[in-house]
């Protein structure tokens, strides 16, 4: 059990969850999305901390998503739980949160839990090369060892872990967390509580050359191309470990509003990234390619330059898409090239159950005398059972 800094009642742990989750969707410009929150039961019930439901004990609120899970709460001790309406019958073992998305309240009080649990910023040594020319609202903290550029501008309430580097001219909005080590090369722009996670590198230059064939050694010269775009992070972004997103040639890369990207992502140079997009662990997205609105590519998906990838697109894990549009729409695609799921399901199955025929067929055929031959010998049994 993760246990709170000191006891809470029931109803405590409610209220806050009704705020927190009011606050949140209101930052996130969709208050009237939040889903209802209702207290059944007993709201002075003491609680101790969280837990998961089979890892409950009495003190615990456990999350439920599932009839077992609830019955192993209850049968651990749980003081409460946290469910869905479906599972809040009229005998209810234990008092409870109900709301239709129960990871959602347990996430709210997790995520208050850890507020307690982060160590506070270390005020200390940063190292700025103009102090006079940079703006810090009221409230940011910059950690110990951070390198701060000129005209740089840093927003009220953010952090800027230590060791994180900003470049001149970056310019970052309010309630962002910077991570330790994390990179903002030169003219980077960051909207409002957005997340850039360690080591992450935002801005280095876009991959491009100009290939020059040289006949007299046969050498192929590859010279750079120059970028002097820039990279925007709009609002709510959350950027992972190790990923790195390049800048544009003369315009800007862009990443939309709401878009969380995973770790060990790389984007390059001039992307459009819509608003409210996932992108997975291990995904590598060419130059100049268009990601539309609710994107989703999952792990290891790989998108050539220039691809234009529609609205809501789903990609599963190690999609390849090397050129061309795939249309808008809440469809899954899958394989290399991508096709649509069932499509790629249906060749999968035929390629798994008619390769190893067309490969007896062939061998066949170099042996057989005459089509008759032929016929018998591939539609003989591959296996001659012992007669007794």
């Amino acid at each position: 059990m993760l246990r709170f800094e000191r006891p809470l009642t029931l109803k405590e742990l409610y209220e806050t969850a009704v705020s927190s989750l009011t606050e949140g969707m209101t930052a996130l410009g969709a208050p009237g999305a939040a889903p209802p929150v209702e207290l059944r039961g007993d709201g002075s019930v003491v609680v101790m901390g969280l837990a998961a439901a089979d890892e409950a004990e009495p003190g615990a609120l456990a999350f439920a998503i599932a009839p077992n899970y609830l019955k192993k709460a209850a049968e651990a001790g749980a003081s409460a739980v946290i469910i869905t309406p479906a599972l809040a019958g009229e005998e209810l073992p234990l008092q409870a949160i109900i709301c239709p998305e129960p990871r959602l309240i347990f996430a709210i009080l997790l995520e208050n839990r850890s507020r307690e649990l982060k160590p506070a910023q270390v005020a200390g040594e940063a190292f700025f090369a103009d102090r006079a020319s940079v703006d810090i609202g009221y409230g940011a903290q910059i950690g110990q060892g951070a390198y701060i550029g000129r005209n740089v501008q840093i927003g009220r309430g953010t952090v800027i872990g230590p060791m994180a580097y900003l470049e001149d001219g970056v310019a970052i909005g309010a309630d962002c967390i910077i991570h330790p080590r994390a990179v903002l090369r030169h003219g980077v722009r960051v909207g409002n509580r957005c997340q850039i996670h360690c080591g992450a590198v935002i801005g280095d230059d876009g991959f491009g050359y100009t290939q020059l064939p040289d006949m007299k050694t046969g050498r192929l010269i590859h010279y750079k191309n120059v970028h002097l775009g820039s990279v925007t992070i709009e609002d709510d972004v959350e950027i992972g470990a190790q990923s790195t997103i390049d800048r544009g040639l003369i315009s800007d890369t862009i990443i939309g509003r709401g878009t969380k990207i995973d770790n060990l992502v790389q984007i390059g140079h001039n992307c459009r990234i819509g608003q409210d997009c996932i992108i997975v662990s291990q995904v590598g997205i060419g130059g100049h390619t268009v990601l539309g609105d609710r994107v989703f590519l999952l792990g290891q998906v790989g998108l050539g330059p220039g691809v234009t990838i529609g609205a809501d697109a789903i990609l599963t894990g190690q999609t390849g898409f090397g050129s061309g549009t795939i249309p808008a729409g809440r469809q899954p695609w899958s394989g290399t090239p991508a096709r649509t799921q069932k499509d790629h399901l249906q060749v999968s199955a035929l390629s798994f159950s008619q390769l190893p025929k067309v490969r007896k067929f062939f061998q066949l055929l170099k042996k057989a005398d005459s089509f008759n031959a032929l016929k018998e010998a591939f539609f003989a049994p591959d296996d001659k059972k012992d007669q007794s």
